[in-house]
């Protein structure tokens, strides 16, 4: 932690708070909140201290680069992420999912580490593949502060993901009586119910319902082990002409998959808000139950916390209610996992 740090190269020097406050030109109670780890400097206090501790501010604010995990998969050279610290370990999430990762990355794949582009701030990593995660996050960063890092991915690799102590908390869904097994000890709140079916553009031909389930359109689909995916199946499995396989892209959320459709003008496997945000067409197959799981041992996390307040709050269902789709009966109720 930054607080360590800090403190290990103030006694390196025989320095006390009040002379390296001194060199550094900041007060001694920003030094002892620092190595507390009770407050983060400014960009230009961190470089003053940085100076008087005779090291690089990137040296100071991220010796960490090395080594960093990704939560899916390992980073590739020249990648833009978002950074998160779970436990001891920085892990880090490709930041492109919205088409706007230049915007919203935290640091820069280079040489094999991660290379922060400011001060590394405390982030709660949440995986999973409902938008909700990513509207809660944009909202909780804009007004207050704290940052959410979403990973969209299946509720499957979600849970494989809170295993291995990858992130700090996970979003899953699946019909009702039918979730994972939580892989950890975990605190759980019931989210929404919604619907997961076949979405696809408004002005297709009739009977495109049935040419997705019998592999005569194409259909952007979610990888093995998706709540959704198992669904389709599970529909496909009552089609005649099921043994055709089904071609199309397979993409990692319900909004990507959406997405799909209405660019590409093929049907998709996604949920029934996902759809109505874009004007699709959206065919249901299951209702869905949704939780969210918090590792036991983070659940105190002011961050994951002030996450957990916000996608259960007013502001974020205010929101879903104007797009449809999310029954949000019993939101925020804490469940047996």
């Amino acid at each position: 932690m930054l607080g360590d740090r800090v403190r290990a190269l103030r006694l390196a020097r025989d320095l006390t708070q009040a002379q390296l406050a001194e060199l550094a030109g900041v007060s001694r109670q920003l030094v002892g909140a620092v190595e507390a780890d009770r407050h983060l400097p400014r960009v230009d206090a961190a470089v003053r201290l940085a100076a008087a501790l005779s090291t690089s501010v990137e040296e100071l604010l991220a010796p960490e680069r090395r080594g960093v995990t990704g939560v899916l998969e390992p980073p590739t050279e020249g990648a833009l992420v978002r950074v998160g610290r779970v436990g001891d370990r920085l892990v880090c999430t490709p930041a492109d999912g919205s088409g706007e990762g230049w915007a919203t990355a935290d640091a820069q794949v280079r040489d094999g580490g991660v290379h922060l582009f400011d001060v590394e701030r405390p982030a709660a990593v949440v995986a999973g593949c409902d938008p909700i995660i990513g509207l809660a996050s944009r909202l909780l960063e804009a007004t207050s502060g704290p940052r959410v890092v979403p990973v969209p991915t299946s509720s499957a690799t979600a849970v494989q993901v809170l295993a291995g102590g990858r992130s700090h908390a996970v979003m899953v869904h699946g019909p009702p009586g039918r979730l994972h097994t939580a892989p950890v000890p975990v605190r759980a709140w019931h989210v929404a119910r919604w619907q997961v079916g076949l979405a696809a553009p408004a002005d297709l031909p009739a009977g495109w319902v049935d040419d997705a389930l019998a592999g005569r359109l194409a259909v952007a689909q979610r990888e093995a082990g998706a709540g959704s995916q198992a669904a389709f199946e599970r529909a496909r499995h009552d089609d005649a002409d099921a043994a055709r396989s089904v071609d199309g892209p397979r993409v990692r959320g319900h909004a990507q998959a959406a997405w799909r459709a209405a660019t590409d003008r093929i049907a998709a496997v996604t949920i029934e808000p996902a759809a109505r945000s874009l004007g699709l067409t959206f065919h249901p197959l299951e209702e869905h139950v949704s939780q969210l799981w918090v590792a036991l041992d983070t659940a105190d996390n002011a961050v994951l916390r002030a996450f957990t307040d916000e996608l259960t709050g007013e502001r974020v269902h205010r929101r879903l209610a104007a797009i449809g789709g999310y029954d949000l009966t019993d939101t925020g109720t804490q469940v047996a996992a």
